[in-house]
């Protein structure tokens, strides 16, 4: 008996359609439209002839082309938005759709390969040598002073610590928006950096400190302030690896990972990287015009050197062993930055140098052009506080009869020539009320006021000489020698300075609270609001009476200080700063009595009381008992006297003068653990650390960014002026 044949049995291949055989993914087999084809909307069909595309693969081959749910990349708009793009050429259909442009950002692998340098066996070209001056292969009016030699090599892959373009693209803009104004900062040309951004020539350790700096001083997302400083370490390793490469971009993001490091509280990384910083510039020979360059790339060099000095004159703030950068008018040949409209807009126009120009025909002042803007005042209000600070600092460490005589003069010379600087402002630039209201919803917001802040810091370094009890002022027996009218007259100014910068950091808060937020701020408007309620707790327990000031009305003025400090600039630097402010408040300023002769204070405001980085005190030096001269002598040779506690020597840190003292005084090294007799590598037992005890709070300046909290040599609280 026959029996009928069997059907053939279907294989796998025909009961998977071509498009999931070619995404290798499982097949229900439906006929008509599989499953999955239905859900993603492809093409289904079990002929291989039928439905699909065929194409030419890398290979040999031929390679199935399967529609793409995700296009492999969106444009800048619908990326920048998280918006679906259909990845359509040339303009999506989002684009198309509302009338805007699209535009595909090239990926890192199609990155365009940097042009040959012409006549490579002549001299070094810009980004292979030393010659870092010399005229740019692709020099355009658009490129900042950047060669096309410093694009970034192509790459086969992509470094996981790069931020994507939507990330980038944010920091960019909470950068320029938030903290550009900033005058430490004001060295970037926004377009001149987008330009080469999108076209994929940016520096990618600039982009890392950008993302980094941003993230530290405003809200880019949850997580990002941890992510920004991995960021700012990426970028700090990149410009460490090319030190025998230096370039501008490089440069540009190793001054914003000083700042970063400076706002985050890492102080000794900050003060060895502007070390590095200072030699780039000067590798880069930016401390002298280069007229081979157009006027964008000129201006935004001599920002960046600018730059360069406001943050060495607040390391240094008046010491020269400190400072890199202690004679700027000699050593930086520039002049100063113009206003930001003609650095926005390609406008060149000669400023000033960094002396204003004396009175003209008929002693008439001139007046300042308008060409200057406020990072060009606030440039000249640093280097006119630090010669005020070198001359206090000097006559407060010598108060020999010779140097009080020449006090007065000398004080009234800065005093002439702050009013001077106020004098030559123009009416839109006065510190007024109305001038404050006009730009509450301004960018330049925090600038114009910290420029009239750090005018009146200026004031309270020049009279803080006769404010007895802090370290700063002139000892007891020194201010018997002056008139006792000339220092009543200096205090009471002091104190009035230090009201009108309360007032207007109220005028700050009131202007936020219409607008939005303070503005961002560096660390000088908390510094600035430590020091002022310094010196108004200072006016409440000396001259209460004469002032009208009360207990309520300082703590009213010191709170507004505080909420200033506390809305403008985040950071563990500020927090500390205005955790100090607020123990002042709390505790008050305690003025212990002041001996006639205090060797040690002496030296202590010598090697730079007001520093940021000064020379670390000696424990209870100040409260030593000394014994008279004539009993002081050295064993070794008799009868010779031993050198003063105000002597000093040169100190292999930093070039810091510290004193010669009695061995004793000498903090045991770590090499005397391990060794019994004179070592070549005996070191202090803490080592190269800028740590609490090189800083206090009563020998912090108002500028100095190399504050940290309390340290057993301050005495432990508020309570040590």
């Amino acid at each position: 008996m026959s029996t009928s044949p069997r059907p053939p049995k279907r294989t796998a291949t025909a009961n998977t359609c071509v498009t999931c055989r070619a995404r290798k993914v499982r097949c229900d087999g439906r006929r008509s439209i599989c499953t999955n084809c239905e859900r993603l909307g492809f093409g289904c069909s079990y002929d291989e002839n039928v439905g699909v595309e065929v194409v030419q693969g890398e290979g040999t081959g031929a390679a199935i082309s399967v529609p793409r749910r995700r296009v492999r990349q969106a444009c800048q708009n619908c990326h920048a938005r998280k918006a679906r793009c259909s990845g359509a050429m040339p303009s999506c259909d989002r684009c198309r759709a509302q009338g805007l442009e699209c535009v595909y950002r090239p990926g890192k692998r199609s990155l365009p390969l940097p042009l040959p340098l012409p006549n490579t066996s002549a001299a070094p070209s810009p980004g292979t040598g030393m010659d870092l001056d010399a005229p740019m292969a692709r020099g355009t009016s658009h490129d900042y002073g950047t060669s096309s030699s410093t694009a970034s090599p192509v790459t086969a892959s992509v470094d996981p610590m790069d931020p994507d373009d939507a990330l980038a693209l944010k920091a960019f803009d909470n950068f320029f928006r938030h903290i550009h104004h900033v005058a430490m900062f004001s060295f970037l040309h926004r377009p001149s950096l987008m330009e080469r951004y999108h076209a994929g020539l940016l520096d990618r350790t600039l982009v890392l400190a950008l993302v980094g700096i941003t993230s530290l001083l405003t809200d880019l997302g949850p997580g990002m302030t941890e992510y920004g400083n991995r960021c700012v370490d990426e970028a700090v390793s990149m410009c460490l690896a090319g030190l025998e490469k230096p370039t501008i971009p490089r440069l540009q993001a190793l001054v914003l990972a000083i700042k970063h490091r400076m706002l985050s509280k890492r102080f000794s990384s900050a003060f060895m990287l502007h070390a590095i910083a200072s030699r780039f510039a000067t590798a880069l020979r930016l401390y002298q015009e280069n007229p081979d360059l157009c006027f964008l790339a000129r201006e935004a060099r001599r920002r960046l050197m600018w730059s360069i000095y406001m943050i060495d004159a607040t390391i240094s703030t008046g010491q020269p062993d400190v400072a890199l950068w202690a004679d700027a008018e000699r050593q930086i040949h520039l002049q100063l930055p113009c206003n930001e409209r003609n650095f926005d807009f390609d406008l060149p126009d000669p400023t000033e140098p960094l002396r204003p120009p004396g009175p003209g025909p008929g002693g008439v002042i001139p007046p300042l052009p308008d060409v200057l803007g406020l990072m060009a005042l606030h440039i000249r209000l640093l280097w006119m506080r630090t010669r005020i600070l070198q001359c206090t600092s000097k006559a407060a460490a010598s108060p020999s009869a010779d140097a009080l005589a020449l006090l007065p003069n000398q004080l009234a010379e800065f005093a002439a020539e702050l009013e001077v600087f106020e004098a030559r402002l123009p009416i839109s630039f006065r510190e007024t009320e109305a001038n404050f209201r006009l730009r509450s919803y301004s960018t330049r917001l925090g600038i114009f006021i910290m420029t009239h802040v750090v005018w009146r810091l200026c004031h309270l370094d020049l009279y803080r000489l006769f404010l007895p009890g802090l370290r700063e002022a002139l000892s007891p027996a020194a201010l018997q020698q002056l008139d006792p009218h000339f220092v009543m007259h200096n205090r009471r100014s002091c104190y009035e300075h230090a009201r009108a910068m309360a007032d207007m950091f109220s005028q700050l808060l009131s202007l936020s609270g219409t607008a939005s937020s303070p503005p961002v701020a560096d660390l000088d408007l908390p510094g600035c609001a430590f020091q002022c309620s310094r010196v108004l707790y200072h006016g409440l327990q000396t001259d209460s009476g004469d002032l009208g000031f009360t207990p309520e009305r300082v703590r009213e003025l010191a709170t507004v200080c505080l909420r200033a400090a506390r809305q403008s600039t985040p950071g563990l630097a500020s927090a500390s700063m205005q955790a100090d402010i607020e123990r002042l408040i709390a505790n008050g300023l305690s003025l212990p009595e002041v001996p006639p002769a205090l060797p040690g204070r002496a030296r202590s405001v010598a090697v730079g009381i007001d520093a940021p980085f000064p020379a670390p005190p000696i424990p209870e030096a100040d409260h030593m008992e000394l014994a008279p001269a004539s009993a002081r002598t050295d064993q070794g040779h008799a009868g010779s006297s031993q050198m003063p506690l105000s002597a000093t020597t040169l100190s292999p840190i930093a070039g810091l003068s510290l004193p010669v003292t009695e061995r004793a005084m000498v903090a045991p090294s770590q090499a005397s653990a391990v060794t019994s007799a004179s070592n070549a590598f005996e070191e202090v037992a803490d080592g190269f650390n800028f740590g609490p005890e090189f800083f206090g709070m009563e020998s912090w300046s108002a500028l100095s960014h190399g504050w940290t909290d309390l340290g057993p040599f301050s005495g432990g609280n508020t309570g040590i002026p």
